[in-house]
């Protein structure tokens, strides 16, 4: 279905792209050196699926729809700032309450932190937006079902991407074991916190 070229041209590109850190790889070292590696694998594969699903709707026209709506695709866009302002928010209020993060059941937690990452990838306009752009490059109409082509390269940039994300999780959470030592675990906390209404903002105001 692909060209042989065309493909390792594909690949290198995605490998390039998803070792520029963004705002979810902010939001995954964020939770890792708040919470631990677990969490910040846990994240990063709660991204994936998010990014999966954006995938999904990218080979088969719905993300096309959304960007074709200003409304929609501004809805989304004001919807993740506010969840990513809230988490910040929350999490401060949990610390100013003398809570640990975390302190909830772990099985509990880790299901909370898997959503948290679905929904901060859907709620990306940027993502409905870089793949709407990117894939279609590497289509060849003359090769097969452009849906089924879409899809095929959308999951495999997906999967280099969750890969990337875990990698970030992994060494973060490295980081996090030295860090904890000497910085107090609150200040970390209250650190990932302001990161999270930062990348709030950024959503809604620097799109």
């Amino acid at each position: 279905m692909f060209d042989a070229s065309q493909w390792y041209v594909f690949i290198a590109a995605s490998l390039a792209l998803v070792a520029i850190p963004g705002p979810a790889v902010a939001f995954i070292v964020a939770r890792t050196l708040a919470s631990g590696r677990k969490t910040g694998l846990v994240t990063a594969a709660g991204i994936g699926l998010g990014n999966l699903i954006h995938a999904v709707a990218a080979a088969f026209g719905v993300s096309a729809l959304i960007v074709a709506s200003d409304w929609a695709l501004a809805g989304i866009r004001y919807a993740g700032a506010a969840y990513l302002v809230s988490l910040g928010a929350r999490a401060l209020l949990t610390r100013a309450k003398g809570e640990k993060d975390g302190a909830l059941d772990p099985r509990v937690s880790r299901g909370s932190d898997f959503r948290k990452g679905i929904l901060v990838a859907l709620l990306n306009p940027k993502v409905i937006l870089f793949l709407l752009a990117f894939l279609p490059q590497f289509v060849d109409p003359e090769r097969g079902e452009l849906s089924l082509q879409l899809l095929i390269l959308g999951v495999s940039f997906v999967l280099i991407g969750w890969l990337g994300d875990s990698s970030w999780a992994l060494v973060s959470g490295s980081l996090a074991k030295r860090l904890m030592k000497a910085v107090p675990s609150r200040s970390v906390s209250v650190a990932s916190a302001f990161v999270f209404i930062a990348l709030g903002l950024l959503t809604a105001f620097a799109f």
